[in-house]
């Protein structure tokens, strides 16, 4: 399977899986040829990336965190927004956080890889799966016994995210203020989970809301707001969004002012920059498909040469004799480069 960019599907590739719309449509099924219409559909509702099968890239098969049998499921109680807090609102949210733990054991040695928007679909709803999932397994390496509040609280978020009108933009205080009025007299909710919303949007350097500054912002708020923020720049529908290495860019430059310096460094060690079945441009003017990305050193993933001398061979980048090979970013080109 390869993740090709829409603007260089043709007619005739088969889609290697289900590809989705906006509102949840269906534009292709797995095995389906796709056609000038359907390519533009996918162009219409903003999907840059989709899976196609490749010849001779049959075992290239990314594994992705959440299956697809619950993000409808999840996409429907998120919607009701504030309302899905009456009646059993909270049970169904305390479950949602405890399945989506499920799916990062903490013995689990693998990193964090992004749903991409063409599965969900709506961008909204995409961004907030992965903001619960990177708040899962940013707490299970920093504090585990607090993963379940946490991911509460990333649960709970979706509430006020507007799931329904599928927009993102940066994080807003004025969509949380409703939030944190209905969650208050909330006794069952635990105080970690109300601080961790509470703070969220505070900054290292004291210059988000509330005004806290350093250690005063609660260690849940921190991995939260890192977590919307990353995903807000990945799925903006307001400006244009930032591809995966680019937004990890943007944050990194923000280590010290914006988050903490430990917690960037951790999320550099937590996250894959370029998921399975990417092509990436290699410095010395090589391309590669990404086969396997390593738990200790996501960012230099195992690779198979696709050009030049080297083409079929496989390397770990993590090696140091591969030193040498540096990934410069995506190569989205359906035709692969001259060496």
């Amino acid at each position: 399977m390869r993740l090709m960019a829409v603007a260089e599907c043709r007619p005739g590739d088969t889609a290697a899986d289900v590809v989705r719309g906006r509102q949840g449509a269906i534009l292709a099924s797995r095995g389906d040829l796709l056609t000038e219409e359907s390519i533009g559909r996918m162009r219409e509702n903003g999907l840059d990336v989709i899976p196609v099968d490749w010849p001779g890239w049959e075992g290239v098969s990314p594994n992705w965190w959440m299956p697809d049998d619950m993000i409808r499921p999840l996409e429907q109680w998120a919607e009701a927004g504030l309302d899905a807090l009456k009646g059993d609102g909270l049970i169904a949210a305390r479950r949602i956080a405890r399945d989506i733990i499920e799916r990062f054991p903490i013995t689990a040695r693998r990193p964090f890889e992004w749903i991409p928007l063409y599965r969900g679909g709506n961008p909204a709803l995409v961004s907030w799966l992965n903001t619960m999932g990177l708040t899962v397994k940013l707490t299970q390496s920093i504090d585990p016994k607090w993963v379940e509040d946490y991911a509460l609280a990333a649960v709970l978020l979706g509430l006020e995210l507007g799931i329904g009108d599928g927009q993102v933009a940066m994080p807003s205080d004025e969509r949380m203020a409703e939030l944190a009025e209905r969650i208050r007299p909330l006794s069952s909710i635990p105080a970690t989970a109300r601080a961790t919303l509470a703070q969220h949007h505070a900054r290292w350097d004291g210059s988000g809301t509330p005004p806290l500054k350093g250690d005063k912002i609660y260690a849940g708020a921190r991995v939260l707001g890192l977590a919307e923020l990353l995903n807000a720049l990945l799925f903006r529908t307001d400006e244009p969004a930032l591809p995966i290495n680019e937004a990890l860019e943007w944050v990194v430059g923000g280590a010290g002012l914006d988050f903490p310096i430990d917690l960037i460094q951790i999320l550099q060690r937590t996250v894959a920059p370029y998921p399975v079945g990417t092509v990436v441009q290699l410095g010395n003017g090589e391309a590669g498909v990404v086969l396997d990305n390593p738990h200790d050193w996501p960012g230099r993933p195992m690779i198979r040469v696709l050009n030049g001398k080297y083409a079929g061979f496989e390397f770990h980048l993590k090696a140091p004799d591969q030193h040498v090979r540096v990934i410069t970013g995506f190569y989205n080109r359906r035709d692969l480069p001259r060496p």
